[in-house]
């Protein structure tokens, strides 16, 4: 059952505030698409808990979630329309949109309270597998511009080679686009039995983890015989907290 579908089918659990959003949002999803959830209140004129509440009674988790769903299907259904010469400017356009969104989870607070954290960590430790394990090599290559010690946990067999190694005052980024990784539960264990500070990076709308921080990014499906499809989102991310650490070691955060 595709969006649309699932919209029609629940939309009779819906009160009156809850259905002008929906008839609003079926409209036109370009306002989900490009709105935070201030944005769209103000746009359809209801409540943020009524825009809230719509998304959960459709199955979602929360508005962010609801957000992923519409790009997935709007960037799928514009896929099955388009002719193959347009598959750069399309690849180009869904890629462009769906970076744009990181703004809307990853304020400039909490990137400059991660990048001290990475410079003040006695040991940063970047973990991730298959395909999130090319986000957490190109981190682990930015940090060593730094002079920050870095190491890539990429398998179970990794994080528990370190178990002895780890400190309460080391830091650990954690990469997983599913939120479903196998070094999940190992890296829990590890913070409960260290200290350690784990920081998740991930597109998940909800996660089961103990993580001190949770950072969601968007996703996208254009490229779905891709293992790196979201890769380029990844990359972005990682710029921009470069970016910040620079900004923190030109200001005199160092490491200690």
């Amino acid at each position: 059952m595709d969006l649309m579908d699932n919209i029609q089918l629940r939309r009779s659990l819906l009160t009156k505030n809850e259905d002008k959003a929906c008839e609003r949002i079926c409209e036109d999803l370009k306002l989900v698409q490009n709105c935070s959830i201030q944005e769209l209140s103000e746009r359809i004129g209801v409540a943020k808990t009524t825009i809230m509440r719509f998304a959960q009674k459709m199955g979602y988790s929360g508005y962010s979630e609801f957000k992923y769903a519409v790009i997935n299907y709007v960037n799928t259904s514009v896929r099955q329309d388009r002719n193959e010469e347009d598959v750069i400017t399309h690849a180009e356009n869904v890629y462009a949109d769906t970076i744009r969104l990181i703004h809307h989870t990853c304020d400039e607070s909490s990137m400059k309270k991660i990048a001290e954290k990475i410079i003040h960590a006695d040991n940063v430790y970047l973990a991730g597998m298959i395909n999130s394990e090319v986000s957490a090599l190109q981190m682990y290559y930015s940090l060593l511009m730094f002079g920050i010690r870095a190491t890539v946990l990429n398998s179970v067999e990794a994080v528990k080679s370190v178990d002895l190694c780890v400190g309460k005052n080391d830091l650990i980024l954690l990469y997983s686009v599913s939120g479903k990784s196998a070094v999940i539960k190992p890296l829990s264990d590890l913070k409960e039995t260290t200290g350690c500070e784990v920081i998740l990076i991930t597109s998940a709308g909800s996660v089961n983890t103990d993580a001190d921080e949770t950072v969601v990014l968007p996703s996208l499906s254009v490229q779905r015989g891709s293992l790196l499809k979201d890769v380029p989102v990844y990359s972005v991310f990682n710029a921009i907290l470069v970016d910040f650490i620079s900004q923190a070691k030109q200001n005199g955060i160092n490491s200690i």
